[in-house]
């Protein structure tokens, strides 16, 4: 599942004082980022989850068939971000944020022995948490075009219905154009995420015994395309939006203050 996060670069050219923290010579007189960013991404995406691993202590039913187990994830996360421009060609970042998630296992097709009197449906976990994280972008552009890699390492201290937890990496490709105060861009998300949880789960039958579980998740479609757009309102301050499409879908909002 996701839990991630989504850093999102937004390559504006800024006042010409402004300039990177080392390498300053690179820049020369041309216009450059305000060196230190205060950002606010939120974030949501829905994707299909591949099980690693799913361990069941019911006596009466053998191993589970991962290929026969659909997995679903829903979430939503907001951080704040702060990042500064190290080199010219080098941003770097940490976060920190809240997320709340869904993930959705469904086991009704889980063959069960027919003196049980009930059957599996679809399991259904809900965690929230702290994400922690942090990453770099590699830059290069003019006043007209950019091209941008975002990779962001997350890990998330969770509570919720079960022991869960969550690590994940990004890599964010993306090219786009400049034109005045607007941005525009296309790009792909390479997402891998693994997460775990293990509990017991409550039948809900009057008498009928709580079943320990342990399941290993990861991302089943580690890409998906993306397309974005920015606007610049002043040289500190700017906003962009950014949708996934693909197999998994996802939106990204942005709002940074540079100074």
């Amino acid at each position: 599942m996701r839990r991630t996060l989504r850093a999102l670069l937004l390559t504006v050219p800024l006042t010409a004082q402004a300039e990177p923290l080392f390498m300053k010579d690179m820049v020369g007189d041309r216009e450059f980022f305000d060196p230190w960013g205060v950002g606010v991404d939120f974030y949501t995406m829905e994707q299909d989850y591949g099980i690693k691993s799913l361990e069941f202590q019911l006596p009466g039913v053998a191993d589970i068939d991962p290929d026969l187990v659909d997995v679903e994830n829903d979430l939503s996360h907001v951080d704040i971000k702060l990042d500064a421009w190290v080199t010219p060609f080098l941003n770097v970042f940490a976060l920190v944020g809240r997320m709340k998630a869904d993930t959705y296992v469904d086991l009704s097709s889980v063959a069960l022995p027919p003196e049980l009197p009930f059957s599996l449906g679809t399991l259904e976990v809900n965690y929230d948490g702290t994400v922690y994280g942090g990453g770099f972008n590699l830059f290069y552009g003019t006043d007209r075009w950019f091209a941008a890699l975002n990779n962001t390492w997350t890990d998330t201290s969770l509570s919720g219905d079960f022991e869960s937890s969550v690590q994940s990496f990004t890599s964010q490709p993306r090219v786009g154009l400049i034109r005045g105060n607007w941005i525009g861009y296309v790009g792909a998300m390479y997402l891998d995420t693994e997460e775990t949880h293990s509990g017991e789960i409550d039948l809900g039958i009057p008498g009928a015994p709580t079943i320990p579980f342990a399941v290993k998740l990861d991302t089943l479609e580690k890409w998906n395309y993306a397309i974005g757009m920015g606007y610049v309102f002043s040289p500190k301050a700017h906003l962009s939006f950014e949708i996934g499409l693909g197999d998994r879908t996802h939106t990204l909002f942005n709002f940074t203050g540079r100074f």
